[in-house]
């Protein structure tokens, strides 16, 4: 009986290569985030789901606190934002 081998060798991934995303376009992207969390607390709050509420507002919160941790300056803008309503 002859032995034979099978060799497996990793397939190597290519990526696309990614440009980083500027401050502006961060920010903008957290502010979308941040209107979408705060309209699904209302319709989870208006459907009478508190642990779905909860949920969401801890997540708003740490959206929050992404934010402020942003050191591109771009946080003290969105703090002096009116953010009542979305754009």
């Amino acid at each position: 009986m002859s032995l034979f081998e099978i060799v497996v060798e990793p397939r190597v991934r290519r990526r696309r290569v990614r440009k980083p995303t500027s401050a502006r376009q961060r920010a903008a992207t957290f502010y979308r985030i941040w209107h979408g969390l705060r309209e699904l607390n209302e319709e989870a709050r208006h459907l009478g789901d508190e642990e779905l509420a909860h949920f969401l507002e801890v997540t708003l919160l740490l959206v929050q606190d992404k934010i402020a941790s942003e050191d591109s300056g771009n946080a003290p803008a969105f703090d002096s934002v009116d953010t009542s309503v979305p754009n």
